[in-house]
């Protein structure tokens, strides 16, 4: 039994080396492609207050072959997203959990929502209710575990109020950094398929996936949801077009970001002094 234990603890601290490895380089990398961004973004003062500040990446000189969309539903600042962009933070929402928080924050991510139609966000969160069983959740599912559409809320001020934990952490926003991506190419009917197919998910009242890998029949969690909602776009030979799952395993949020097949649409960060920038193509 001790050799069996020594050797499954040897097994752990090599994959978790691996895993850290790994997720160093993507860091590195999610680091330099937002730098890049950021180098191509123009202040808007006209925009601008004391207390956002707005970055305009011309899409004529950043992937000017992609057709224009507006940055902002309606010229509404505070609704960013063009239809088929998918919003994603590597931040986790378990801030009460120290250490916890900092593990699934580094390895894995925090959230990624989808924007459809009239700026609704397709998502799906693994929180049950208050009064429900975890277990019961992870094995039946939950009356809020399910994919549902909502209305935009990554750029509202007012998203979360002083009495919440999380407010410490992240402020009345709901979360300080953020990156949207956009996927290369991808038509406008292309995209209209997967509004459809993320609103089929909504009526069947798809369920979280607790167990990521397996029992995928129906069953999602968020940033699989992404990737398996593109994934339905099919080429002329019948195979996926995009693929934003490139390990095939489970999809993390660099997954989604560093993905050959998107590139950045948004960057949002918050400075020192509380004052949010907001790099977005235009």
């Amino acid at each position: 039994m001790k050799k069996i234990l020594k050797y499954a603890l040897i097994a752990f601290v090599g994959v978790l080396a691996f895993l850290t490895g790994q997720t160093v380089h993507e860091s590195i990398e999610i680091h330099r492609r937002v730098n890049a961004f950021m180098a191509k973004g123009t202040l808007q003062e006209d925009l601008s207050s004391d207390t956002i500040k707005y970055y305009k990446v011309s899409h004529e000189t950043y992937h000017k072959d992609e057709f224009y969309r507006p940055p902002f539903f309606a010229g509404d600042l505070t609704q960013p997203g063009a239809e088929g962009d998918i919003l994603i933070t590597r931040d986790s929402p378990l801030v009460t959990l120290p250490g916890i928080h900092q593990f699934v924050s580094f390895y894995f991510g925090g959230h990624a929502a989808y924007v459809g139609p009239n700026n609704k966000l397709y998502e799906i969160i693994g929180i049950p209710d208050y009064d429900e069983s975890f277990l019961k959740v992870y094995f039946k599912g939950g009356r809020s575990t399910h994919v549902t559409d909502v209305d935009n809320y990554w750029l509202d001020s007012n998203f979360r109020n002083s009495n919440e934990p999380e407010y410490k952490v992240y402020g009345s926003y709901y979360r300080k950094n953020w990156i949207g991506v956009r996927v290369k190419g991808v038509s406008f009917e292309e995209i209209q398929q997967v509004n459809d197919f993320m609103q089929n998910l909504v009526d069947m009242q798809a369920q979280y996936n607790f167990q990521f890998i397996f029992n995928t029949t129906n069953r999602y969690y968020c940033t699989d949801m992404m990737a398996r909602g593109i994934s339905t776009i099919i080429n002329n030979n019948g195979r996926m077009k995009y693929n934003l799952n490139q390990d095939g395993i489970a999809v993390t949020s660099n997954d989604l970001i560093l993905s050959k097949d998107v590139y950045i649409s948004y960057y949002v960060r918050t400075d020192k002094n509380n004052v949010k920038h907001v790099y977005y193509i235009g």
